[in-house]
């Protein structure tokens, strides 16, 4: 029963630190959209590549492509 223990603790202090490292980056709202938007690309990325092929190779590249994706995107969208 410890091990199971020892797991929910873990979870719980990673759980805990997501909030709160989601927390801070709000705070920071001046470079948000500049990280924000080619790392959603890159977890849509990522989730499509894991549809297609289920392998940590596919993962990778997935997130990537998608990340190259995003800061193409983000890049674009400063010019007027």
């Amino acid at each position: 029963m410890t091990g199971l223990n020892r797991l929910r603790q873990r979870r719980c202090v990673r759980l805990v630190a997501l909030v709160l490292v989601l927390t801070l980056v709000a705070g920071c709202q001046e470079g948000l959209a500049q990280v924000g938007i080619p790392l959603a690309y890159g977890a849509t990325g990522l989730c499509l590549a894991l549809l297609v092929s289920p392998t940590p190779t596919a993962a990778v590249v997935g997130f990537v492509v998608g990340c190259v994706l995003g800061a193409a995107v983000y890049n674009n969208s400063l010019k007027r």
